[in-house]
């Protein structure tokens, strides 16, 4: 039981050695990309909201 004790507690304390990731190209895709799509969502939202507004104005005016 010892031994199978130290043997986990030595796999458990060692560290891995890891290849380092380069992550430069996705995350200069994701902000020139990124922002151009949030631009994009951010126009739609704000003509369905004018949209919204009008129709209830007209809605309104109609209905009084």
């Amino acid at each position: 039981m010892k031994k199978l004790m130290t043997a986990a507690f030595v796999a458990v304390s060692t560290s891995p050695a890891f290849a380092a990731v380069d992550t430069t190209a996705a995350t200069t895709a994701i902000t020139t990309d990124g922002g151009a799509a949030i631009a994009a969502v951010g126009g739609a939202l704000i003509g369905l909201a004018g949209t919204a507004v009008v129709y209830k104005w007209v809605k309104g005016a109609i209905f009084g």
